[in-house]
């Protein structure tokens, strides 16, 4: 990269909805939720919990989104 190359947008960390179980590649669907007996995003999971709880207070932040729906 040169001297006059900006990144805007860095990549920060994941969101609760990156996180989410639906975009998990191991979602199996309604019937079998998850094809593994952990969530192996478990401490992003977390993370990006703590990130959006940090962001917004703790007042608005999605709790449930921390657990896995399994």
């Amino acid at each position: 990269m040169t001297n006059n190359t900006r990144i805007y947008n860095r990549f920060t960390g994941y969101t609760t909805d990156d996180c989410a179980c639906d975009a998990c590649l191991y979602f199996g669907g309604k019937k079998r939720p998850c094809l593994l007996d952990e969530c192996i995003c478990m401490e992003e999971r977390q993370a990006a919990l703590e990130r959006e709880q940090a962001a917004s207070n703790g007042s608005t932040a999605r709790k449930e989104a921390a657990l896995c729906r399994a």
